[in-house]
Protein backbone atom coordinates (compact mmCIF):
# COMPACT_ATOMS: atom_id res chain seq x y z
CA UNK A 1 0.00 0.00 0.00
CA UNK A 2 1.07 3.27 -1.12
CA UNK A 3 -0.07 5.96 1.57
CA UNK A 4 0.15 9.67 0.37
CA UNK A 5 -0.09 11.60 4.30
CA UNK A 6 -1.54 15.30 4.43
CA UNK A 7 -2.08 16.44 7.79
CA UNK A 8 -4.45 19.26 6.74
CA UNK A 9 -8.02 18.35 5.80
CA UNK A 10 -8.40 21.65 4.13
CA UNK A 11 -8.74 22.20 0.38
CA UNK A 12 -6.18 25.21 -0.16
CA UNK A 13 -3.52 25.27 -3.32
CA UNK A 14 -1.25 22.21 -1.62
CA UNK A 15 -4.20 19.65 -1.14
CA UNK A 16 -6.22 20.58 -4.73
CA UNK A 17 -2.04 19.77 -5.65
CA UNK A 18 -2.32 16.04 -3.80
CA UNK A 19 -6.19 16.27 -4.91
CA UNK A 20 -5.01 16.47 -8.90
CA UNK A 21 -2.23 14.00 -8.45
CA UNK A 22 -3.88 11.01 -6.55
CA UNK A 23 -6.76 11.24 -9.39
CA UNK A 24 -4.68 11.27 -12.58
CA UNK A 25 -2.13 8.82 -11.06
CA UNK A 26 -2.08 5.23 -12.78
CA UNK A 27 -1.21 3.25 -9.61
CA UNK A 28 -3.30 3.09 -7.17
CA UNK A 29 -3.00 5.66 -3.83
CA UNK A 30 -4.52 5.79 -0.65
CA UNK A 31 -4.45 9.14 1.16
CA UNK A 32 -4.56 9.55 4.98
CA UNK A 33 -5.71 12.75 5.87
CA UNK A 34 -8.14 14.44 8.62
CA UNK A 35 -11.88 14.67 8.03
CA UNK A 36 -12.67 18.02 5.81
CA UNK A 37 -13.14 19.31 2.23
CA UNK A 38 -10.11 17.61 1.18
CA UNK A 39 -11.81 13.69 2.38
CA UNK A 40 -15.02 14.68 0.88
CA UNK A 41 -13.17 15.41 -2.57
CA UNK A 42 -11.44 12.44 -2.64
CA UNK A 43 -14.39 10.42 -1.47
CA UNK A 44 -16.30 11.80 -4.60
CA UNK A 45 -13.54 11.16 -6.91
CA UNK A 46 -13.40 7.45 -5.79
CA UNK A 47 -10.07 7.99 -4.34
CA UNK A 48 -9.12 5.32 -1.24
CA UNK A 49 -9.21 7.68 1.92
CA UNK A 50 -7.80 6.72 5.22
CA UNK A 51 -9.46 9.07 8.29
CA UNK A 52 -6.49 10.53 10.74
CA UNK A 53 -7.21 12.07 13.98
CA UNK A 54 -7.81 16.21 13.35
CA UNK A 55 -5.27 17.83 14.54
CA UNK A 56 -4.34 22.22 14.91
CA UNK A 57 -2.53 23.41 11.91
CA UNK A 58 0.26 25.07 13.99
CA UNK A 59 2.89 22.66 14.58
CA UNK A 60 4.34 20.67 17.65
CA UNK A 61 6.25 17.98 18.54
CA UNK A 62 2.83 16.04 20.04
CA UNK A 63 0.99 16.47 16.46
CA UNK A 64 3.44 14.97 14.24
CA UNK A 65 4.10 12.49 16.61
CA UNK A 66 0.64 11.12 16.73
CA UNK A 67 0.29 11.38 13.51
CA UNK A 68 3.64 9.35 12.74
CA UNK A 69 1.64 6.66 15.10
CA UNK A 70 -1.45 6.56 12.99
CA UNK A 71 0.73 5.93 9.53
CA UNK A 72 3.20 3.16 11.35
CA UNK A 73 -0.45 1.88 12.10
CA UNK A 74 -1.65 1.94 8.59
CA UNK A 75 1.79 -0.29 7.80
CA UNK A 76 2.48 1.07 4.41
CA UNK A 77 4.91 -0.40 1.83
CA UNK A 78 5.69 3.64 1.14
CA UNK A 79 4.71 6.50 1.69
CA UNK A 80 4.31 9.68 0.84
CA UNK A 81 4.89 12.92 2.99
CA UNK A 82 2.68 15.83 1.83
CA UNK A 83 4.04 19.02 3.54
CA UNK A 84 6.10 19.61 6.01
CA UNK A 85 4.20 18.09 9.00
CA UNK A 86 3.69 14.84 7.29
CA UNK A 87 7.83 15.27 6.25
CA UNK A 88 8.37 15.30 9.74
CA UNK A 89 5.80 12.81 10.66
CA UNK A 90 7.33 10.12 8.08
CA UNK A 91 11.23 10.55 9.23
CA UNK A 92 9.69 8.83 12.72
CA UNK A 93 8.11 5.85 10.97
CA UNK A 94 9.37 2.98 9.40
CA UNK A 95 8.18 2.65 5.65
CA UNK A 96 10.46 4.38 3.10
CA UNK A 97 9.14 7.62 2.16
CA UNK A 98 8.96 10.49 -0.36
CA UNK A 99 9.00 14.17 0.42
CA UNK A 100 7.20 16.34 -1.32
CA UNK A 101 7.53 20.10 -0.33
CA UNK A 102 5.45 23.30 -0.71
CA UNK A 103 6.64 25.55 2.25
CA UNK A 104 8.70 28.32 2.76
CA UNK A 105 10.22 27.73 6.43
CA UNK A 106 11.67 30.26 8.31
CA UNK A 107 14.42 28.85 11.14
CA UNK A 108 14.13 26.96 13.66
CA UNK A 109 11.95 25.01 11.56
CA UNK A 110 13.79 25.33 8.37
CA UNK A 111 17.08 23.20 9.42
CA UNK A 112 14.51 20.60 11.90
CA UNK A 113 12.37 19.81 8.08
CA UNK A 114 15.53 20.15 6.14
CA UNK A 115 17.21 17.31 8.31
CA UNK A 116 14.47 15.09 8.10
CA UNK A 117 14.60 15.37 4.69
CA UNK A 118 17.94 13.74 4.39
CA UNK A 119 15.86 10.11 5.31
CA UNK A 120 13.39 10.25 2.52
CA UNK A 121 13.98 8.40 -0.72
CA UNK A 122 13.50 11.26 -3.36
CA UNK A 123 12.09 14.96 -2.53
CA UNK A 124 9.90 17.45 -4.85
CA UNK A 125 9.28 20.84 -3.96
CA UNK A 126 6.75 23.07 -5.31
CA UNK A 127 8.79 25.96 -7.15
CA UNK A 128 12.13 26.60 -7.48
CA UNK A 129 12.04 29.16 -4.37
CA UNK A 130 11.00 25.60 -1.98
CA UNK A 131 14.03 23.56 -3.95
CA UNK A 132 16.41 26.46 -2.53
CA UNK A 133 15.73 25.13 1.26
CA UNK A 134 15.21 21.50 0.54
CA UNK A 135 16.14 20.32 -2.54
CA UNK A 136 14.84 18.13 -4.66
CA UNK A 137 12.96 18.43 -8.50
CA UNK A 138 10.68 21.18 -9.26
CA UNK A 139 7.07 20.03 -9.59
CA UNK A 140 5.51 23.36 -10.50
CA UNK A 141 1.99 22.12 -10.58
CA UNK A 142 -0.58 22.79 -13.00
CA UNK A 143 -4.39 23.08 -13.09
CA UNK A 144 -6.93 21.38 -15.61
CA UNK A 145 -6.77 23.51 -18.52
CA UNK A 146 -10.70 22.10 -19.30
CA UNK A 147 -11.80 23.26 -16.11
CA UNK A 148 -10.51 26.59 -15.75
CA UNK A 149 -10.82 28.83 -19.40
CA UNK A 150 -10.78 32.19 -20.52
CA UNK A 151 -14.77 33.83 -20.38
CA UNK A 152 -15.21 37.63 -21.69
CA UNK A 153 -14.19 40.30 -19.07
CA UNK A 154 -16.88 41.78 -17.13
CA UNK A 155 -18.29 45.05 -17.66
CA UNK A 156 -17.99 47.87 -15.87
CA UNK A 157 -14.79 49.65 -13.88
CA UNK A 158 -11.53 47.77 -13.33
CA UNK A 159 -12.00 44.97 -10.83
CA UNK A 160 -9.38 42.86 -9.10
CA UNK A 161 -9.58 39.67 -7.15
CA UNK A 162 -7.78 38.99 -4.40
CA UNK A 163 -7.92 35.31 -3.75
CA UNK A 164 -6.50 32.66 -0.66
CA UNK A 165 -6.87 32.44 2.87
CA UNK A 166 -7.30 35.16 4.65
CA UNK A 167 -4.07 35.03 6.93
CA UNK A 168 -1.51 37.37 8.28
CA UNK A 169 1.26 35.94 5.88
CA UNK A 170 -0.60 36.51 2.66
CA UNK A 171 -0.79 41.10 3.43
CA UNK A 172 -4.56 41.47 2.42
CA UNK A 173 -4.01 44.82 4.22
CA UNK A 174 -1.74 45.99 1.57
CA UNK A 175 -4.94 45.55 -1.36
CA UNK A 176 -6.60 48.02 0.91
CA UNK A 177 -3.48 50.32 0.10
CA UNK A 178 -3.36 49.73 -3.43
CA UNK A 179 -6.74 50.27 -3.27
CA UNK A 180 -6.27 54.07 -1.70
CA UNK A 181 -3.68 54.45 -4.95
CA UNK A 182 -5.99 53.58 -7.70
CA UNK A 183 -9.44 55.40 -6.76
CA UNK A 184 -11.32 53.77 -10.20
CA UNK A 185 -10.24 50.20 -8.77
CA UNK A 186 -12.92 47.80 -7.77
CA UNK A 187 -11.10 45.71 -5.07
CA UNK A 188 -12.93 41.99 -3.53
CA UNK A 189 -11.03 39.88 -1.48
CA UNK A 190 -12.40 36.41 -1.47
CA UNK A 191 -11.33 33.71 1.44
CA UNK A 192 -11.37 32.15 4.88
CA UNK A 193 -9.25 32.35 7.61
CA UNK A 194 -7.23 28.79 8.38
CA UNK A 195 -7.71 26.60 11.92
CA UNK A 196 -9.82 29.77 13.46
CA UNK A 197 -7.04 32.88 12.84
CA UNK A 198 -7.31 35.31 10.58
CA UNK A 199 -6.74 39.27 10.03
CA UNK A 200 -9.40 41.61 10.67
CA UNK A 201 -9.48 44.43 8.21
CA UNK A 202 -10.82 47.92 8.26
CA UNK A 203 -14.20 48.67 6.15
CA UNK A 204 -13.06 50.09 2.67
CA UNK A 205 -15.62 52.10 0.28
CA UNK A 206 -14.32 50.12 -2.62
CA UNK A 207 -13.04 46.69 -0.93
CA UNK A 208 -15.68 44.32 -0.31
CA UNK A 209 -14.75 41.17 1.80
CA UNK A 210 -16.41 38.16 0.43
CA UNK A 211 -15.49 35.10 1.90
CA UNK A 212 -14.95 31.70 0.48
CA UNK A 213 -15.96 31.97 -3.16
CA UNK A 214 -15.92 29.45 -5.98
CA UNK A 215 -12.46 30.52 -8.17
CA UNK A 216 -13.75 29.97 -11.66
CA UNK A 217 -16.79 32.12 -10.83
CA UNK A 218 -14.88 35.07 -9.00
CA UNK A 219 -12.15 35.04 -11.78
CA UNK A 220 -14.77 35.68 -14.36
CA UNK A 221 -16.45 38.22 -12.38
CA UNK A 222 -13.23 40.47 -12.30
CA UNK A 223 -10.44 41.98 -14.46
CA UNK A 224 -7.32 40.73 -12.89
CA UNK A 225 -5.93 38.60 -10.06
CA UNK A 226 -4.16 40.75 -7.54
CA UNK A 227 -1.21 38.85 -4.83
CA UNK A 228 -0.16 40.21 -2.07
CA UNK A 229 2.01 38.20 -0.45
CA UNK A 230 5.71 39.00 0.39
CA UNK A 231 7.06 35.20 -0.17
CA UNK A 232 4.25 32.59 -1.79
CA UNK A 233 6.10 29.23 -1.98
CA UNK A 234 4.39 28.82 -5.34
CA UNK A 235 0.62 30.00 -5.71
CA UNK A 236 -1.76 27.58 -7.74
CA UNK A 237 -4.33 30.60 -7.41
CA UNK A 238 -2.16 32.14 -9.79
CA UNK A 239 -1.74 29.82 -12.33
CA UNK A 240 -5.63 29.76 -12.05
CA UNK A 241 -6.21 32.48 -13.04
CA UNK A 242 -3.53 32.62 -15.95
CA UNK A 243 -5.72 29.65 -16.92
CA UNK A 244 -8.71 31.75 -17.14
CA UNK A 245 -7.43 34.62 -19.25
CA UNK A 246 -6.82 36.80 -16.57
CA UNK A 247 -3.75 38.08 -15.90
CA UNK A 248 -1.40 38.39 -12.45
CA UNK A 249 0.09 41.41 -10.78
CA UNK A 250 1.79 39.82 -7.86
CA UNK A 251 5.02 40.85 -5.94
CA UNK A 252 8.45 39.73 -7.62
CA UNK A 253 9.36 36.92 -5.21
CA UNK A 254 8.92 33.47 -5.08
CA UNK A 255 6.60 31.48 -6.49
CA UNK A 256 5.20 34.26 -8.44
CA UNK A 257 8.32 35.18 -10.01
CA UNK A 258 8.55 31.83 -11.40
CA UNK A 259 4.60 31.48 -12.53
CA UNK A 260 4.18 35.28 -13.82
CA UNK A 261 5.70 36.02 -17.43
CA UNK A 262 6.01 36.54 -21.11
CA UNK A 263 2.84 38.88 -20.79
CA UNK A 264 0.90 37.24 -18.17
CA UNK A 265 0.81 40.02 -15.84
CA UNK A 266 3.23 42.19 -13.76
CA UNK A 267 5.32 41.93 -11.17
CA UNK A 268 6.00 44.46 -8.52
CA UNK A 269 8.73 45.09 -5.43
CA UNK A 270 7.00 43.00 -2.22
CA UNK A 271 5.34 45.42 0.20
CA UNK A 272 5.48 48.37 -2.50
CA UNK A 273 1.53 49.54 -2.46
CA UNK A 274 2.35 52.75 -5.59
CA UNK A 275 4.25 49.91 -7.70
CA UNK A 276 1.29 47.63 -7.35
CA UNK A 277 -1.35 50.08 -8.12
CA UNK A 278 1.65 51.18 -11.54
CA UNK A 279 1.36 47.53 -12.63
CA UNK A 280 -2.14 47.24 -12.24
CA UNK A 281 -2.99 50.13 -14.52
CA UNK A 282 -0.42 49.11 -17.05
CA UNK A 283 -2.12 45.14 -17.06
CA UNK A 284 -5.42 47.02 -17.38
CA UNK A 285 -4.59 48.95 -20.13
CA UNK A 286 -3.32 45.83 -21.81
CA UNK A 287 -5.74 44.37 -24.91
CA UNK A 288 -3.04 41.27 -24.97
CA UNK A 289 -2.97 40.49 -21.48
CA UNK A 290 -5.88 38.25 -21.02
CA UNK A 291 -3.99 36.10 -24.29
CA UNK A 292 -0.68 36.26 -23.05
CA UNK A 293 -1.96 34.89 -19.50
CA UNK A 294 -4.07 31.83 -21.18
CA UNK A 295 -1.03 30.83 -23.24
CA UNK A 296 1.25 31.46 -20.68
CA UNK A 297 -0.87 28.30 -19.06
CA UNK A 298 -0.88 26.19 -21.64
CA UNK A 299 2.72 26.31 -22.48
CA UNK A 300 3.70 25.78 -18.91
CA UNK A 301 1.15 24.71 -16.30
CA UNK A 302 -1.12 21.98 -17.82
CA UNK A 303 -2.00 19.62 -14.71
CA UNK A 304 -1.42 16.67 -16.93
CA UNK A 305 2.43 17.20 -17.22
CA UNK A 306 2.69 18.41 -13.47
CA UNK A 307 0.59 15.08 -12.68
CA UNK A 308 2.94 12.81 -14.73
CA UNK A 309 6.04 14.54 -12.78
CA UNK A 310 4.77 13.44 -9.36
CA UNK A 311 4.13 9.90 -10.86
CA UNK A 312 7.76 10.00 -12.62
CA UNK A 313 9.16 11.19 -9.25
CA UNK A 314 7.43 8.64 -7.07
CA UNK A 315 8.07 5.47 -9.24
CA UNK A 316 11.65 6.07 -9.26
CA UNK A 317 11.66 6.48 -5.86
CA UNK A 318 9.90 3.45 -5.18
CA UNK A 319 12.22 1.51 -7.05
CA UNK A 320 15.02 3.25 -5.29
Amino acid sequence: MVVVASFSGVLGGAERVLLDCVTRAQQPLTVACPPGPLADALQAAQVEHVPLKPRPLRRSASAIAGMARELRALKPEFTVAWGARAVLAASLEHAPWLAVHHDLLRQPTRAVVRAATRYARGVLSASHAVARQFGGDVLHPGVDLTAFTPTPLPDGPPKALVLGALVAWKRPELALEIADRFPELQVTIAGAPLDGGGVRLPPHPRVTLAGPVDARAALEQHHVLLHCADAEPYGLVLVEALASGRPVVAPASAGPKEIVAGGAGRLYPPGDADAAAEALRAVLADPEAPRAARRRAEQHFDVAASAARFEAALTAALTR
